[in-house]
């Protein structure tokens, strides 16, 4: 996978065009805007993009989102068209429903289970690899506090997608969705992207929003989890130096934080995951969803 380098910004007006946009060379990027036409499939850890009545739009302006697996969904105005923007968690397979704040089915697309790689790291610091019992509880509390980030769901203040971009250049060391072997034991799967760079590179915020939380975590190390609204979130880890302040607004021209291995980290780089209606997609898709067109700035 190839990082994106030259900026780019959404389109209000774009079609669906290409069944597959990859990703490409650019000086900096920012992110697609979803298209009014609807996602009629996708994979595990994608995004679906549909369309939805007015009268879904003026509910969720209301706070009564629709609902996806009983959680509710980004919801805006795209191209004049009311659309969800709908996270897919790496379990979910086969057809799946929108349904609105009282249940009633509104859109269903279809999810096929993608064959994601298989990577495989040796530890040395093997308490990451099997915590005692004390650091296991530290990291449950942990994990409950960021799962618990994710699930605030933000008023309707801004029917625009936001727009992203990608918050540190460099190689792409691990991808999203891997099945992930630490010094030869199956672990979770690599819930993020993972962009390798210097000790102390700044790190920008991948798109404007808020600080809704700052941690030290036995396994993400320095952490900023950043609230873009209604349920999209960013997560940005290992950290050597964080620069914000929790409750601080942020825009593109943020220093979030300096590169750093704090953490689970076999080697200085910047871990991003993107949470979606609180599961967690592959944030190359902000760029290159095919229901989502990118454009030049």
């Amino acid at each position: 996978m190839r990082h994106p380098s030259r900026s780019l910004s959404h389109s209000l007006g774009s079609i669906f065009l290409l069944m597959c946009m990859a990703l490409t060379s650019c000086a900096a990027v920012t992110s697609p805007t979803p298209s009014h036409t609807a996602t009629t499939s996708t994979v595990n850890g994608g995004i679906w993009v549909t369309p939805v009545s007015a009268e879904v739009l003026a509910a969720a302006a209301q706070g009564q989102w629709p609902q996806y697996n009983d959680r509710p969904v980004w919801v805006g105005v795209i191209a004049q068209q009311p659309v969800a923007v709908v996270g897919i968690a790496l379990t979910d397979t086969g057809t799946q429903s929108l349904r609105d704040y009282n249940g009633e089915p509104i859109a269903a697309v279809t999810v096929t289970a993608h064959a994601y790689a298989e990577q495989h790291l040796k530890l040395t610091q093997t308490q990451y690899v099997t915590p005692n019992p004390e650091q296991n509880a530290r990291f449950e509390r942990e994990a409950a506090e960021q799962k618990a980030a994710y699930r605030v769901h933000s008023p309707v203040t801004d029917t625009q997608w936001p727009s992203f971009q990608w918050p540190l250049k460099g190689r792409i060391s691990s991808e999203f969705g891997l099945r992930r072997f630490f010094n030869g034991e199956p672990r979770a799967p690599h819930l993020g992207i993972d962009i390798a760079g210097k000790t102390g590179t700044p790190v920008l915020a991948p798109a404007a929003g808020k600080v809704a939380r700052i941690g030290d975590y036995f396994f993400n190390g320095r952490t900023v989890i950043i609230d873009h609204g209604q349920g999209l979130f960013s997560m940005l880890c290992h950290f050597s130096d964080i620069r914000v302040r929790e409750g601080q607004a942020v825009t593109h021209d943020t220093v979030v934080g300096l590169v750093g291995a704090t953490g689970r980290a076999t080697a200085p780089h910047l871990h991003w995951t993107v949470s979606l209606n609180d599961n967690r997609i592959n944030p190359a898709l902000l760029f290159s969803e095919p229901a989502i067109k990118a454009s030049v700035r």
